[in-house]
């Protein structure tokens, strides 16, 4: 069982999502010793040759943190991308669904990863922030910030690599027409109207955050940037119920299968990758101009806060401009086919 166990890291999207992991964890770590440093010998404002190498040894320690952050977000992507590649393998799996029911730590591997990643994104717009000021004022405070990221990006990685050795390519998996499907009576039970309504309000919502991410592009200022993000954390709540309970009908063409995963292939068009990929860059732009938003006065540089939002503005606009048409596409398709009639009895 062990040797079965141990072959499973052998395989290629384990192994990347392995290898991206524990650079990513490996990086922030090592990091760690120099964030230590910085918070006990920083002294903003001196000119002392000390201070002076610390402050290139802290830009240099940052930029090895941002790539690996990167890594930790591409190692979600890996993880889904290679789950639903591996519903082939696993009797009864059709698609990742299958392959992550078929052990008890893979919906927490996955969740661990998507929320690492969300606040990896959110690191990286504080460091972006700290790089466009002249004056190295939030240096202290992005350091104090990775003394958190860092052990959770260990504890992700331990949770990914249980996960993978728990992964058994020879069990009968839960398929998701009898996981999800069968489980989604309280979404069935909805009537054809509340189903509509709650997906017009997720709509609105997103269009909602498009606006009001353009709007703070053209004014920043606090009350902007905080609507932006209030909205765009609703659109996520709301996009997701929403994304399962009626987009995925429609992609499919039938009531009954509630699938988010089946989105993500071909079958669907791989709708998924662009809607969730738009709902997690819309949520971290979102939440990142109030992220950015919270160190205006702290930073002593307002004009650098206000141009580093209007970038995120700009991202985040598009972001949930691409969910609003994605989410909508195949329930125009499926009105444009039927004459507008309605999927649901």
């Amino acid at each position: 069982m062990e040797e079965l166990a141990l072959t499973n890291l052998a395989r290629p999207w384990i192994l990347a999502r392995l290898l991206t992991g524990l650079a990513a964890a490996g990086l922030t770590l090592y990091a760690l010793r120099h964030a230590l440093r910085v918070l006990r010998f920083w002294r903003l404002g001196e000119t002392s040759e000390g201070q002076l190498a610390l402050e290139r040894r802290a830009e240099l320690v940052a930029a090895l943190v941002q790539a690996g952050l990167a890594l930790a977000v591409l190692g979600l992507a890996i993880l889904t991308l290679g789950a639903d590649r591996s519903a082939a393998s696993i009797r009864g799996a059709m698609c990742a669904y299958g392959v992550l029911a078929s052990s008890p730590l893979g919906f927490l591997a996955l969740a661990s990863g998507l929320g690492t990643a969300l606040l990896a994104a959110l690191w990286v717009v504080f460091h972006r922030l700290d790089l466009r000021l002249e004056r190295p004022t939030l240096t202290r405070r992005k350091f104090l910030a990775l003394l958190v990221l860092a052990p959770l990006l260990a504890v992700d990685q331990a949770v990914f690599v249980a996960f993978a050795l728990d992964l058994d390519f020879g069990v009968v998996a839960t398929c998701c027409s009898t996981g999800l499907d069968a489980g989604g009576d309280a979404v069935r039970g909805a009537s054809a109207g509340g189903r509509a309504g709650l997906f017009g309000a997720a709509l609105a919502l997103a269009a909602g955050a498009a606006l009001a991410l353009f709007w703070l592009r053209r004014r920043p200022a606090g009350a902007a940037a905080w609507t932006a993000a209030g909205l765009s954390l609703a659109a996520l709540v709301a996009m997701l119920p929403a994304a399962v309970g009626y987009v995925a009908p429609h992609a499919y063409g039938t009531p009954r299968h509630l699938c988010p995963f089946c989105l993500l292939q071909a079958e669907a068009g791989y709708l998924g990758w662009g809607l969730f990929g738009g709902l997690f860059a819309g949520a971290a732009f979102g939440l990142g101009v109030a992220l950015v938003e919270t160190q205006r006065a702290s930073s002593l540089e307002p004009a650098a806060v206000s141009g580093l939002q209007r970038d995120l503005g700009t991202r985040g606009a598009i972001a949930w401009a691409t969910v609003c048409l994605l989410a909508a596409a195949p329930v125009v398709r499926w009105l444009a086919l039927t004459g507008g009639a309605s999927l649901f009895p």
